[in-house]
């Protein structure tokens, strides 16, 4: 981050959020920079940073535009002990013949070097294209955001692929999205050409049982995005964050929470979401973790 950026202020509305936030955060097992927490980039800047040109958007990945697959999944989130599931998912793209996968944040648990270098490797070990989008735990440890630009690229993005799908990555590492990136994403809706789209990010905006706080922050951009997601005919809406499993339907949108962490899940089963375009159409599934099947 640039030494010229203003540093950032908090209002006293997110003083408060900060200080509830953190009596439920900071005895937690992460090992979050408490700095870092209360004052990390805005959303605001994140999408300065992501729409400076300095960061390029992934090239779309090379598959059979009559017939791929790809996969989903948030929260690998790799720790200390560097337990991972990767290694069950990279035998999985080859038994599934997967073309590319998207991960949707929290990669690591403290960004320790040792795990930050066993995300890296784990991620680029099926040796297929995959693309990142930023979590809470990136972003609340010393120069996440950073480590996450320079290894990554933008947290905010479009990927076409094989003019058949559309997959908008939203960054809602804090629980926000921010007038900024809402209209980034509705031009990107307005502009689209009869993709299928699907928006991956990190915050659910909906947890299926009642409200908690493990959700997108404001009723105002819940029901904002919602209104977008409607009107744009949005297929999917796919995230992670909370570690769970659950499926529901918000009108005719799919809401997805899915995770693959190294631990214990808080509801449903570890596993991934796989999508398969065929016969013109997208199909998915959810496979659970096999641990009989870990290499």
């Amino acid at each position: 981050m640039s030494s010229s950026r203003r540093p950032a202020t908090l209002s006293s509305s997110r003083l408060c959020a900060v200080g509830v936030l953190a009596v439920f955060l900071l005895p937690a097992a992460c090992k979050w920079n408490v700095g870092q927490f209360i004052a990390h980039p805005s959303i605001a800047e994140r999408m300065t940073d992501n729409q400076s040109g300095e960061l390029s958007a992934p090239a779309a990945p090379e598959v059979n535009p009559d017939s791929f697959r790809f996969a989903l999944f948030g929260d690998p989130q790799i720790e200390e002990d560097l337990a991972s599931r990767l290694g069950w998912f990279k035998q999985e793209v080859a038994d599934r013949k997967i073309d590319f996968f998207g991960v949707l944040g929290d990669l690591t648990n403290d960004a320790l070097p040792a795990e930050r270098d066993a995300v890296l490797a784990g991620l680029a070990a099926p040796g297929i294209p995959y693309y990142c989008t930023l979590g809470n735990h990136e972003l609340y440890q010393a120069d996440g955001w950073g480590w996450f630009k320079q290894n990554y690229g933008p947290s905010c993005y479009s990927l076409v692929v094989a003019d058949r799908i559309r997959l908008l990555f939203l960054d809602t590492a804090d629980g926000l999205l921010g007038q900024e990136q809402f209209d980034w994403l509705e031009r990107e809706l307005a502009a689209d050409a009869g993709h299928v789209t699907i928006v991956a990010t990190h915050y659910p905006i909906y947890d299926g049982v009642q409200p908690i706080m493990w959700r997108l922050a404001g009723p105002a951009e819940r029901y904002k995005l919602l209104s977008l997601l409607e009107r744009y005919q949005v297929h999917s809406y796919v995230s992670g964050h909370i570690h769970g499993w659950r499926h529901s339907r918000l009108g005719a949108l799919n809401h997805f929470i899915c995770a693959l962490p190294p631990g214990g899940m808080d509801y449903g089963e570890p596993g991934y979401l796989l999508f398969t375009w065929a016969h013109g159409s997208l199909s998915w599934e959810h496979v659970e973790f096999d641990s009989l099947a870990v290499p």
